[in-house]
């Protein structure tokens, strides 16, 4: 059952991807301005994925949760010092290896970001699925609440600290002002209005319909679909091999450093069982599609950071069984 669980996650994460680079080779690359046609297209899709599938799935996510308030505050804080050690050790790296500012800043923002949303929640539905929480609906919250912080860590500090890094020659001056309305006025607003939604609809009391139960899990399969539908779109940017040694460099971090921050905070601060497990799958997911995103953005080197991308999805495919044995011991 283990091996099964293992290969169904690797299949939602790996066929969509698979899907859009097929999509890019055969099709997009063939026409005239094929970039742009490109681009646009894996825009529409992390658009639809963020303000269309995603908001929704939190409200009826958040509409059951169970977690404590004073418990929710520390998983949220859990979530983001995780990202945060791996952001620090990103650039420690590169200033140990006294790579130029823009490689510097490449590091960090592949230390800064995981792909908890899409990956880590199609491994917790697959993974953490039970008798007792069929659509692993307790789970995904525990998930949700993790990287509560997540898109506010990302856009108005890591970003904004990435160009800075690389350098006003790079990436022009940080106008931080500028970063914080964006991310407030902007999409990535939206899975925060579907959080709000379900935790006011959890205070009033209002019972969800059990038609809607297994909706999320739905939901969570169709984000994963069309967002790595747009991450396989832009693999024409990565070149692992070319940068292996790098590649290795930040894997460690992410399957080593930061699982063993998370486990280590986690258990200071008393969290076991369901929770514990959630916050293992969250620290070991790979580097999200969105670091190149903020490469091409502040003109960091993007085929690093897409290379970085690459090889650590990549590397799910040993990461996700060891993961269902490690969960296994971890009593619910």
């Amino acid at each position: 059952m283990m091996w099964t669980e293992s290969f169904s996650a690797l299949l939602w994460m790996g066929l969509p991807v698979l899907g859009g680079y097929i999509l890019w080779q055969s099709t997009l690359c063939k026409t005239d301005a094929g970039e742009d046609k490109a681009a646009s297209l894996a825009r529409i899709l992390a658009l639809f994925g963020i303000v269309v599938a995603t908001p929704p799935m939190l409200c009826l996510i958040f509409w059951v949760n169970t977690l404590s308030v004073d418990r929710a505050l520390l998983l949220c804080t859990v979530g983001v010092c995780v990202q945060g050690s791996g952001s620090l050790a990103g650039w420690l790296i590169g200033r140990w290896a006294r790579l130029p500012a823009v490689d510097r800043a490449s590091f960090f923002l592949g230390g800064a970001s995981s792909n908890v949303l899409t990956f880590g929640g199609i491994t917790v539905v697959l993974l953490l699925s039970s008798a007792e929480d069929p659509y692993a609906e307790i789970s995904l919250a525990d998930l949700m609440i993790y990287r509560l912080l997540e898109s506010p860590y990302y856009y108005v500090i890591a970003w904004p600290l990435a160009a800075s890094i690389a350098g006003a020659d790079h990436s022009g001056p940080v106008r931080f002002r500028e970063h914080v309305r964006d991310a407030v006025r902007g999409p990535n607003m939206a899975p925060i209005v579907g959080i709000a939604a379900g935790v006011v609809l959890s205070l009033l009391g209002i019972p969800r319909p059990e038609m809607l139960d297994g909706t999320a899990e739905i939901l969570v399969k169709l984000a994963i679909v069309v967002l790595g539908i747009s991450v396989g779109i832009g693999l024409r940017r990565a070149a692992p091999l070319r940068h292996l040694k790098a590649c290795l460099c930040i894997s460690a971090i992410k399957f080593l450093l930061m699982p063993l921050v998370a486990i280590s905070m986690a258990l200071l601060l008393g969290f076991d069982g369901r929770t514990l497990q959630v916050i293992l799958i969250a620290a070991c997911m790979p580097v999200a599609f969105m670091a190149v995103v903020g490469a091409t953005l502040y003109r960091l080197d993007v085929e690093l950071v897409g290379s970085f991308w690459v090889f650590t999805t990549t590397g799910m495919i040993v990461v996700v069984p060891l993961l269902s044995a490690i969960i296994g011991l971890i009593a619910k």
